[in-house]
């Protein structure tokens, strides 16, 4: 592979493929995304999906016995940068957040019965998830420091907490939350992973945390926009919830993390290419104090200076990857 990161002839198609698709048929639903019911929504995207599907692009981060393609973090991050220029392209090709790092998590850590059950329906798009880690009252960057107990009884886990940032929550059809079940060892060791079915009885969700992404409250389920605040009290689920084994909470974030962490990255990557073909398309076309302005001097090096950034960073995103 050269340093630029080409790929091989095979696969450049396909990424050729990929862009002219989100170009032609996903970029302009972008007008009409906040305008149409979910049923609609899904009425529209079903065949795009469909073609998404005999393309052999559909869930591309998990392996091909896991329902995916297997692409490697390589392709999956050049893939990826396409895909971010267009918030809603993600879910029309079965990748986007949460869902897909969840579907990792269940495919890592899961058993037979918990991947048919709610892996398998991820990846189809039948059931929406959210990740439910960050807590209000402890510093979110350091997960040593949760609060939130799931304590055994009997054939069941009950759950008692508070967290918020509960990212797709509001639109989930269940939760993957991270809690403490042996708050005598360290916290590596004493923290584990549960699915929460966001019906079980004592799981509220408060709202959607506001914030300078997304201010308002999400108003459709498809669309994981909302970040949001959920309080367990007394929540009961059947202790084959757990995934793995008690205390592997941490092995299992960072196997979640690691590549969902890449694929972020790429996809903010797409997107600051959109921004700068805007800023360079503006510069083109507005005229002002006697010149464009890509005329002036200051322009140009705002330009030039995010152009070298930007080349920066991706280089930075596939060499890690």
């Amino acid at each position: 592979m050269a340093w630029d990161f080409e790929t091989e002839p095979e696969f450049q198609e396909q990424l050729d493929w990929t862009r002219a698709f989100l170009d032609e048929h996903i970029l302009p639903l972008e007008t009409i995304d906040l305008e149409v019911t979910d049923e609609q929504w899904n009425a529209l995207t079903a065949p795009l999906k469909q073609q998404v599907k005999d393309r052999g692009l559909w869930a591309c981060h998990l392996d091909p016995e896991l329902g995916g393609q297997g692409f490697g973090q390589v392709k999956l991050g050049l893939m990826h940068e396409i895909l971010g220029r267009s918030s809603i392209a993600p879910a029309i090709f079965g990748n986007n957040a949460p869902d897909s790092g969840n579907a990792e998590l269940l495919a890592i850590g899961g058993n037979d019965e918990q991947k048919k059950r709610w892996m398998e329906p991820l990846l189809a798009g039948e059931l929406r998830s959210g990740f439910s880690m960050t807590e209000p009252d402890t510093a979110g960057s350091d997960p040593t420091l949760l609060e939130t107990r799931a304590v055994r009884d009997g054939d069941t886990w009950v759950i008692n907490g508070h967290k918020w940032f509960t990212s797709g929550g509001s639109g989930a059809d269940f939760l993957i939350a991270m809690v403490v079940t042996n708050p005598d060892v360290h916290p590596y060791q004493g923290s584990s992973m549960i699915v929460v079915p966001t019906d079980t009885p004592g799981l509220e969700i408060v709202r959607d945390v506001p914030n300078m992404h997304h201010p308002y409250p999400g108003q459709f389920a498809r669309h994981p926009m909302g970040h949001s605040e959920v309080i367990y009290r007394d929540v009961r689920v059947p202790a084959e919830n757990l995934i793995g084994n008690p205390g592997d909470g941490f092995v299992l974030a960072q196997k979640r993390l690691g590549p969902g962490r890449i694929h972020h990255a790429m996809r903010w990557i797409g997107q600051s290419q959109r921004a700068l073909d805007m800023m360079c398309e503006r510069a083109l076309s507005r005229y002002a104090h006697g010149s464009l302005l890509a005329e002036k001097q200051m322009v140009q090096d705002f330009i030039a200076e995010t152009r070298i950034d930007i080349a920066s960073a991706r280089l930075l995103c596939l060499h890690a990857a």
